[in-house]
């Protein structure tokens, strides 16, 4: 499981394997299962939350205190293996040969098309002048994703950057979400978009820039 490879602390390598088994788990769960203590299990379940690897909720019980409960967000989810993308980069892969690519250009519009209904959604919530606000809410629904972005504000020029390509096998199929990616951006910003660095090209990331009057 290379995505957990990444934690150099087994004790939450062994808190989130417990979760993928059970679903969800308590505090008396993952004492019971790591021996270790209250306060350091809070800790170590503190810091998956905070980087989003982690959620918690409440589960009550007959007449008593609800009890707390964790379990795998989205992005800790991501970190356990899934033959999901290579599926699809086979599926486009027959659809091309097929001769059905305007069936994979309709898939990727709608899809496109609902995440940008999702961010437009968001940013209603907003006052339009809360620039900070609102590119918090693009970044955020990149992260959950999958992009890995970084979105900053480099003096008046927008920089969106995405260290991530959630399905790398589709790319190699078609570019066409890639193209949709863009206009999505334009889309969202009113204004044409520049794209600097590109991950089929090579790069660690793709880079977007949109010039002139801060956006969003």
């Amino acid at each position: 499981m290379a995505g957990l490879n990444f934690f150099p602390s087994d004790t939450k390598r062994d808190l989130l394997m417990l979760m993928k088994q059970q679903g969800a788990i308590s505090l008396d769960d993952a004492e019971e299962a790591t021996g270790l203590t209250r306060t350091t299990l809070r800790e170590h379940l503190g810091q998956l939350e905070r980087d989003r690897i982690v959620e918690r909720s409440t589960k009550r019980k007959g007449r008593g205190r609800p009890s707390l409960r964790y379990h795998l967000a989205v992005e800790g989810e991501r970190l356990f293996p899934s033959r999901d993308n290579v599926l699809l980069g086979r599926l486009l892969e027959f659809l091309r040969q097929e001769g059905e690519e305007e069936l994979t250009r309709a898939f990727f519009e709608k899809f496109w098309a609902e995440r940008l209904r999702d961010v437009e959604y968001r940013l209603s919530t907003l006052d339009p002048g809360d620039q900070k606000g609102r590119l918090e809410v693009l970044e955020q629904m990149l992260r959950e994703q999958g992009f890995m972005p970084e979105v900053r504000q480099d003096e008046d020029v927008l920089v969106i950057r995405e260290c991530n390509c959630p399905f790398p096998e589709a790319v190699k199929q078609t570019r066409v979400p890639c193209r949709l990616e863009a206009e999505f951006f334009e889309r969202i910003f009113g204004k044409r978009i520049g794209r600097v660095t590109y991950i089929p090209d090579g790069s660690p990331a793709c880079t977007y820039e949109f010039p002139g009057d801060k956006a969003a």
